[in-house]
């Protein structure tokens, strides 16, 4: 998203949703700072709760922010992302002790 701001645009939004440049990539950088934590807590022995319980956070508040704006969102990409977000999420959450 940072760096191709116009297919991520196209990729999750229906067809004529205006892009916003700026966004994509705050939320491409946000994203890829998020992951940057998660891959550095994962090298530790055990997991670490904090890390677990705001990437839980993270990807299970991603299908409310979806379901927000669903008359923008395709469909299938709210679809695939609930699922998806949603076991990760869960995950995390089973993980955290």
């Amino acid at each position: 998203m940072a760096f191709a701001p116009k297919f991520a645009n196209e990729f999750y939004f229906k067809k004529g949703h205006p892009e916003n440049k700026n966004m994509s990539q705050w939320f491409g950088l946000a994203l890829g700072s998020m992951t940057v934590a998660q891959a550095l807590a994962s090298q530790e022995k055990t997991p670490n709760k904090a890390v677990l319980m705001a990437s839980a956070a993270q990807y299970l508040s991603a299908p409310v922010l979806m379901m927000v704006q669903k008359k923008d969102m395709k469909p299938e990409m709210i679809a695939l992302n609930t699922v998806t977000c949603g076991i990760v999420g869960l995950l995390c959450l089973k993980n955290a002790k």
